[in-house]
């Protein structure tokens, strides 16, 4: 994908952004304004009043608990949601539409049985539940809040506090309802040492819960809900529209990388097209770890944006439900921290060491691009040090990859209860008893250290090891990832290179050797064969490639083929092969231009007569007769080539 393409992209993206920002933008308004039609806003209504029929007798003194109280939107208070710290008693919440009202006790209960243990756990879950069937019931009633009262009377035989309500619910209509039982470990749960203190400050805080219920189901009061949740959702939309806007740049821009990232493997690849191959390949090699850094920083946007999504649904959800009585016990259901701790943690610890890693990954390569950028050496050298900066990149990322995992594995059994101090002294037992067992992977990383250390070789080198030969795609502490010229993928220990021979390191040398026949003009032959290579390392073309002039050394061999000459030439990494393959072409045109002949191998065959053989062998039986006699005989000599060789031999 070029730029230009590109930018064409972006305008039609742009446009089909705005209008559907627009579009947004209408409903939103839309939506908002139906909403309020519906639900006229009802902030200055006051609450109902008492009845001027009630008689003074039966009207409590006034009291801030039984007014009703106004609406304000409130968070939960996480903090009601943890667990208690007593380890004595065995406590249990009490809710009412969602909201934690005190706690209730029972002995903590250690027996052998797991069912006596599982009789006491149901006994405080029925009287839980007894409690919040009873407080349901009377904001189901649809009583008065005028008539409200909540009484407690002490059993002296129990030492415990009973607690009744009683209300009105019609015409002249009371009802008065057992509620609960008010032990000394119900105040003990709750922080207060005194059991009549705590009777009386549960006896208003569930008399407060109760107005506040009835208030919450007035019709003015859902209509002023709802109107809060239809501003809260509408904040929600445009919040989401905003991030969906930023994560489709960050699409865009993932993908116009991508394609930068593959058009410059492309590039490097066929750099031996280009006039300047060395400095073009350095460039690619900074660019290629620009993309990268750019690259880690796009996939941070995007996760973030993907979070943000989240957490403006989630929470705003949340918020919502937390609005309504109806709802509200949504709230403690999804947000009980028995259950969400341990999830909740592993979650923000996996996604903390995810940024992390990419964070870090972004600045290795920044480090070692502002370090490349703040050298100044020749075009090899240069080149050399893009290649070894981008493979020690790579080998930092991964280590700092592992170093990252696992103190985030250890991070997570240490918040899900596992004690830390054992598993590592168990884990160095078991540690040293594996690297007894895999001394070969020891072997690999301290070879892979010493390999980057001592820059035997960095990825975009070309090696032979043992047998296999490539191009080095990737390599680590453990191992080396070669390509070779069929395509194949070749991964190689770092324990078994012992020898390896690096093609690229710096420059390469083209060794040419070439077979001029016996009878040629050997002076002309070398002739011709320096000047083609004298001709080509002046051409505009290949000039860039020969790093000096070619050295001719002359004739190197004589036998039954001919004379062997034998010729240097030193080129850029990697560039042999092309230099090479034009050397030979040319020097076929001008051997065939000058008349010279390349040696082809020699054979003499002898022929002899019958007669001649019989000859021979009586002389042989006459006991050394001289044995002369050559009647009809004769003997002749053929040359003639054992068939067609290879002149042009490489040896690189």
């Amino acid at each position: 994908m070029t730029f230009a393409t590109y930018q064409s992209k972006k305008i039609g993206y742009r446009v089909g952004r705005w209008i559907r920002a627009t579009v947004w933008f209408g409903l939103s308004v839309a939506v908002s304004l139906l909403i309020w039609a519906i639900a006229p806003a009802t902030h200055a209504q006051t609450p109902e009043t008492p009845s001027a029929e009630t008689s003074p007798a039966e009207t409590p003194t006034e009291d801030p608990s039984l007014a009703a109280p106004s609406l304000s939107l409130e968070l939960p208070d996480f903090s009601d949601l943890l667990p208690s710290d007593t380890s004595e008693i065995d406590t249990q919440s009490v809710y009412l539409d969602g909201n934690q009202l005190f706690v209730v006790a029972a002995p903590d209960i250690t027996v052998d049985d797991p069912n006596d243990l599982e009789n006491g756990s149901s006994a405080l879950n029925a009287r839980v539940n007894s409690i919040e069937t009873q407080l349901k019931q009377i904001v189901n009633a649809d009583f008065n809040p005028a008539t409200l009262q909540l009484t407690s009377e002490y059993v002296e035989a129990e030492e415990v506090f009973v607690i009744n309500a009683s209300y009105g619910t019609g015409e002249n209509e009371t009802n008065e309802d057992y509620l609960l039982t008010v032990n000394a470990l119900d105040a003990q749960a709750n922080g207060v040492d005194d059991l009549e203190t705590w009777t009386n400050e549960l006896t208003e805080r569930i008399e407060g819960a109760l107005l506040r219920a009835e208030q919450e189901r007035r019709p003015d009061s859902l209509r002023q809900q709802i109107s809060i949740a239809s501003g809260i959702l509408l904040v929600m939309i445009v919040a989401s529209f905003l991030l969906t806007v930023f994560q489709q740049q960050a699409k865009q821009k993932h993908r116009f990388i991508t394609a930068r990232r593959e058009a410059d493997a492309q590039e490097m690849s066929a750099a031996a097209d280009t006039g300047n191959p060395t400095e073009m390949t350095t460039a690619l090699l900074q660019r290629q770890m620009h993309n990268r850094q750019q690259h880690n920083l796009n996939e941070i946007q995007r996760r973030l944006f993907q979070l943000g999504q989240v957490f403006i649904w989630g929470g705003g959800t949340l918020i919502i439900l937390g609005l309504f009585p109806y709802t509200r016990w949504v709230q403690p259901l999804i947000l009980n921290w028995n259950w969400i701790q341990f999830p909740l943690y592993i979650t923000l610890i996996l996604f903390s060491t995810y940024v992390a890693i990419r964070i870090s990954d972004v600045l290795i390569d920044r480090f070692f691009l502002v370090l490349q950028s703040g050298t100044s050496f020749r075009a090899e050298t240069s080149q050399r040090l893009a290649l070894r900066f981008s493979t020690f990149s790579r080998v930092a990322k991964s280590i700092i990859a592992v170093l990252l995992v696992s103190s985030g594995i250890v991070t997570s059994l240490a918040v899900v209860g596992i004690e830390i101090a054992p598993l590592l002294a168990g884990a160095g037992i078991i540690g040293l008893g594996i690297s007894f067992a895999s001394q070969s992977l020891i072997k690999d990383i301290i070879n892979g250290f010493l390999i980057l250390f001592e820059d035997q070789y960095g990825v975009g080198d070309v090696i032979i090891v043992g047998d296999v030969a490539g191009l080095v795609e990737n390599m680590n502490l453990r191992i080396t990832q070669l390509r070779n010229e069929e395509g194949r993928l070749i991964t190689v220990p770092n324990s078994e290179i012992r020898i390896v021979q690096n093609l690229s390191k710096e420059w390469s040398r083209v060794d040419l050797t070439i077979t001029i026949a016996n009878n040629a003009n050997l002076d002309e032959a070398l002739k011709v064969v320096n000047d083609v290579a004298q001709e080509m390392s002046h051409d505009r073309h290949w000039r860039s490639l020969i790093l000096e002039s070619p050295l001719l050394l002359g004739v190197d061999k004589l036998d039954h083929i001919g004379s062997m000459i034998r010729l240097w030439i030193k080129t850029q990494p990697l560039k042999q092969w092309d230099v090479a393959r034009e050397y030979r072409r040319r020097l076929k045109l001008a051997l065939d231009e000058a008349g010279i002949a390349i040696g082809v191998p020699q054979q003499s065959l002898v022929f002899k007569s019958d007669l001649r053989l019989a000859g021979e062998l009586a002389e042989e039986q006459n006991g050394g007769e001289d044995g002369q006699k050559a009647d009809g005989g004769f003997t002749h000599t053929e040359s003639r080539s054992s068939g067609p060789t290879n002149p042009f031999h490489v040896g690189n």
